[in-house]
């Protein structure tokens, strides 16, 4: 995924730390969420020197394999410690530790995981491939990073006994500080959102295990209770179940107050996320499934917005005391909490309202790499003194 900009936030700084000479490998192109991504070019001053190669299984993160690149990483590199972003249990990270054996045997593995489930049981497949690559993989790293505290208990139960710390994922939360509102009066107007109307939005994929059904039915039950309340719900975001939730929102009598955008620029998700008022991550377990972080309420929180998720997953462990949540599946404890949170007195929101930057800068990519920093200094002096004792 770092072929775009956006993702490489983390590489920036990271390579920005005093003592980390960094170099990045990424592929020339990707598919994310079924949508082509382009490497798009690093700048001339940034803090880390970069090696693109070429990927098979474009958009299979899993399955996808190095094609070009790797070799040629390792050389340039001469690498004293690897930080791998690859999934113990992909096909990348297998390739990855076994070109480590080959170019740089004795130096020591950081890698970061989202796994909050299982790394012996998996939602698609082969299960029985990722299960064995899991269990070749985590043998050969020292220090684990997890996007969540499941994600520690995970590693425990597949064997990991080095150290393992909870981190988080990195936001630009700088994107979100300062609202421009020229474009936000504008994105309403467009909309035809009133400037005194409320908007409850969500923001991200629609599919089933997002849970936007029960938002849609937690509003329409908001608007039969409280039928002289001023609110729109905005929904951002395609995928497989975008239909049958616009038809859920027409079976509802909502359909009127829904506004829906399939798709929006990176640049400009700070735009519209200044545009809400009330963000809502309203996500469900699904089998082999359950939310692992939850990346929009932290956007949400450095926006300043209301956030409100459900307790699937590490949702709540994100919102912490930056917001709200409701039990899982449960759409009238939603439409309830819409409700309340909206009567937050001026004092109450902005008491809330300073929780949710805290949370947010928690959450920054300044918290990721200064965590990341932490983990692999630990590896490289410890890898020191083996060397010394030995």
């Amino acid at each position: 995924m770092f072929a775009s900009s956006v993702y490489r936030r983390c590489a920036e700084e990271l390579g920005s730390v005093p003592g980390i000479a960094l170099t990045v490998l990424t592929v020339d192109s990707w598919r994310m969420n079924d949508r082509p991504m382009v490497f798009d070019g690093v700048s001339t001053s940034s803090p880390y020197a970069t090696v693109i190669g070429k990927a098979g299984w474009r958009g299979f993160e899993n399955r996808g394999f190095y094609i070009s690149g790797l070799r040629r990483a390792f050389q340039i590199s001469k690498p004293e410690v690897l930080f791998l972003m690859e999934e113990p249990f992909s096909v990348f990270a297998a390739q990855i530790l076994l070109a480590k054996a080959i170019f740089a045997p004795h130096i020591p593995v950081v890698f970061f995981t989202w796994n909050n489930l299982s790394l012996t049981q998996f939602d698609y497949r082969p299960s029985f491939l990722y299960r064995n690559v899991a269990r070749q993989t985590i043998s050969r790293m020292q220090y684990a990073l997890t996007a969540n505290t499941d994600g520690i208990n995970v590693l425990r139960e597949a064997g990991f006994n080095d150290p393992i710390k909870m981190i988080g994922y990195g936001v630009d939360t700088s994107m979100y500080e300062t609202p421009r509102a020229d474009r936000i009066r504008d994105f309403r107007n467009s909309l035809n959102i009133a400037a005194d109307d409320t908007v409850i939005g969500y923001v991200g994929r629609m599919l089933e295990m997002k849970g936007v059904d029960l938002l849609i039915d937690a509003y329409s039950k908001l608007k039969s209770d409280h039928p002289n309340l001023k609110v729109r719900l905005l929904l951002i975001g395609s995928g497989e179940a975008e239909q049958s939730l616009l038809r859920l929102a027409r079976d509802r009598n909502i359909a009127s107050d829904v506004r829906h955008i399939p798709s929006v620029p990176h640049q400009e998700v700070p735009d519209y996320m200044h545009a809400l008022d009330i963000l809502v991550l309203p996500s469900r377990r699904k089998a082999m499934w359950a939310e692992q972080f939850g990346r929009v309420l932290v956007e949400a929180m450095a926006a300043g917005k209301i956030v409100i998720g459900s307790s699937s997953g590490a949702i709540p462990e994100v919102i912490g005391d930056g917001g709200f949540v409701f039990p899982e599946n449960n759409s009238d404890a939603l439409s309830e909490i819409l409700f309340n949170s909206m009567m937050l007195s001026s004092d109450e929101r902005s008491s809330l309202q300073k929780r949710a930057y805290a949370r947010a800068e928690y959450f920054s990519w300044r918290r990721f790499a200064s965590d990341a920093f932490e983990a692999i200094t630990y590896c490289y002096k410890h890898r020191k003194m083996k060397a010394i004792t030995a």
